[in-house]
């Protein structure tokens, strides 16, 4: 993003309110106020409510008459579940080999293969929600709230031939998108605006509530600010790549679920058991066993994995097949002999 498109968005969203060409006519839509924020939330309840009536399926009914009709399969919802994964997988490959620039750009391009294959999934997935209840009074809600916030000359814009929903969706086009809010929460002009904020207004519109625009830097300003604060926070380069910053904070989200349940698990152990080198638990659910593997180093993650292909090649396996503990006992050998060398 250029400089002046960088001064642009942060004049535009500082301002609380976008102008939009209607023909030849420019429109004011200004942020909503809490009283129509509360007016909208009816007209979403009351259109919600006259569906149900009317007999219109809601969104988990859709989903099962999709699922009835084959438009949709729990393997589907499985493919979404490995596609989520699978980039959380990437992101991390890709700040893991920051210092690697053919293994980085090659996880970055299956990185953007997966989040395409997501979008795929998931636009298949929600092709039929307009027509659901939900989808039906979202859109009411919406155009509604869009329609009470257009203003021509500080009066309420009386939209000729209804055309609400051209300039609804024309005006949705307008909003940032998260890599260019996340560019511009870590750049100047913003990020001086940001320094200042104790002492100076980040925004004009201090009687409405915040836009989308305004609610996302400021999340993702926060959210600069604490990982500037980590102590072990990334480089700059790392920073200003968001591929390699979600592979970061990934990484940080899964070291700290392992420490609490590494902590929470140890406080239900007696101290002989808690000091063991190793410590097997049987669990009964999918949720229970993820969070235990989760508390595996990469060491022991990759112990697991070479013990479990013994026992696959071999169908049971002793102690002493597995290669760790054939190390760890030829170890302990050659420290007593040389303990016993050093007495003679």
């Amino acid at each position: 993003m250029n400089p002046y498109e960088r001064e642009y968005f942060i004049s535009r969203l500082r301002t609380g309110f976008y102008i939009l060409s209607d023909g030849p006519t420019k429109i004011k839509l200004l942020a909503a106020t809490i009283e129509q924020e509360y007016e909208v939330n009816e007209v979403y309840i009351d259109a919600y409510n006259s569906c149900v009536m009317d007999g219109i399926l809601t969104e988990d009914e859709m989903q099962e008459w999709m699922i009835e009709e084959d438009l949709w399969s729990d393997e589907k919802e499985k493919q979404m579940e490995v596609a989520e994964k699978d980039i959380e997988n990437l992101k991390v490959e890709v700040f893991q080999n920051r210092n690697k620039q053919t293994a980085r750009d090659n996880s970055r391009k299956y990185l953007r293969r997966a989040e395409h294959a997501l979008k795929n999934l998931r636009s298949e997935k929600e092709e039929f929600f307009l027509n659901t209840c939900e989808g039906i009074a979202s859109t009411e809600k919406a155009l509604k709230l869009f329609e009470i916030c257009c203003f021509l000359d500080d009066e309420p814009y009386d939209f000729p031939n209804d055309n609400i929903s051209t300039l609804y969706y024309s005006w949705l086009s307008t909003i940032l998108r998260e890599k260019q809010v996340r560019e511009l929460a870590r750049t100047d002009p913003w990020r001086s605006y940001w320094a200042l904020k104790d002492s100076a207004n980040l925004f004009a519109n201090k009687n409405t509530e915040l836009t989308i625009d305004q609610k996302n830097i400021l999340i993702w300003s926060q959210m600069y600010d604490n990982i500037q604060e980590s102590m072990n926070c990334p480089s700059e380069s790392v920073i200003d790549d968001d591929d390699m910053l979600d592979g970061w904070m990934i990484l940080q989200k899964r070291k700290n679920a392992s420490d609490k349940a590494q902590a929470e698990l140890e406080s239900g152990l007696n101290s002989k058991v808690a000091n063991s080198d190793e410590i097997f638990i049987v669990t009964d659910n999918v949720k229970d066993a993820e969070t235990i593997n989760s508390m595996n180093s990469v060491g022991s993650e990759q112990i697991k994995k070479e013990r479990m292909a013994v026992i696959k090649r071999q169908g049971e396996a002793k102690d002493t097949d597995f290669r760790d503990q054939k190390i760890r006992i030829s170890n302990m050998q050659n420290a007593q002999f040389k303990g016993n060398f050093g007495r003679g």
